[in-house]
């Protein structure tokens, strides 16, 4: 049985929503409308992620270049990082967002030894993008869902640090969830498991205190 940390990127490993601010520098202004659609419940975020990305006008080195400069990690990350190696916990990065900013401020940090999952894009014409889940399945909803449900599926113990909506079915999966905002307002007094958090330094204090006896119960369970 793997432990895996599994990470959400916006707004929580980094401050900002990273895809958002793409959008505002370098789409259209019809984004806008495609983000009425989302949260009019006419569109999932994949679906309004894509749609957006469509209009965005810049190559790929602007983008990178753009988002490792414009984005702050949050507090405590690459300690996290690190006492999850330390510790023996697999840390897994799984984003709705786009593989070209995630990649950009990981590597700018030197986050080089953390698995990431995220849109897959490319340049045809217009910017594309592709979420596939761990079966290789190309998803336009539950693209987080589909690798909570994996993890879950081969018997691995997930702690779940996450922020938004799109959070909430896939940390339901999850043992033990460390939530922000609309995740821990949908989940605190539900999941038997939850503990918010600020900083990653809250996150580290509750696995140092807590996650021996969360190792106990799962061999006798």
């Amino acid at each position: 049985m793997a432990r895996v940390l599994c990470l959400d990127f916006d707004d929580t490993i980094v401050m900002e929503n990273t895809a958002r601010l793409v959008f505002e520098r370098f789409a259209a202004p019809a984004w806008r409308d495609r983000e009425a659609d989302y949260r009019a419940g006419r569109l999932t975020v994949e679906q309004f992620n894509a749609a957006a990305l469509l209009t965005v006008s810049a190559t790929r080195d602007e983008l990178r270049a753009f988002c490792a400069d414009t984005v702050t990690l949050r507090p405590g990350f690459l300690e996290a990082l690190d006492w999850a190696l330390w510790n023996g916990w697999t840390p897994v990065v799984v984003s709705n967002g786009f593989d070209f900013y995630v990649d950009a401020v990981l590597d700018k940090a030197g986050v080089d030894r953390v698995a990431r999952h995220a849109g897959r894009t490319r340049f045809d014409y217009r910017w594309q993008v592709t979420y596939l889940s761990p079966r290789g399945i190309e998803l336009e909803a539950g693209y987080k869902l589909s690798y909570a449900a994996a993890f879950k599926g081969v018997g691995d113990f997930v702690a779940y640090v996450g922020d938004g909506a799109s959070d909430i079915e896939a940390a339901k999966l999850a043992r033990v969830v460390f939530a922000r905002d609309a995740l821990l307002r949908a989940l605190e007094g539900v999941h038997p498991r939850v503990y918010a958090f600020e900083t990653f330094h809250d996150v580290i204090a509750v696995l140092e205190r807590e996650a021996p006896a969360w190792a106990e119960d799962a061999a006798s369970s």
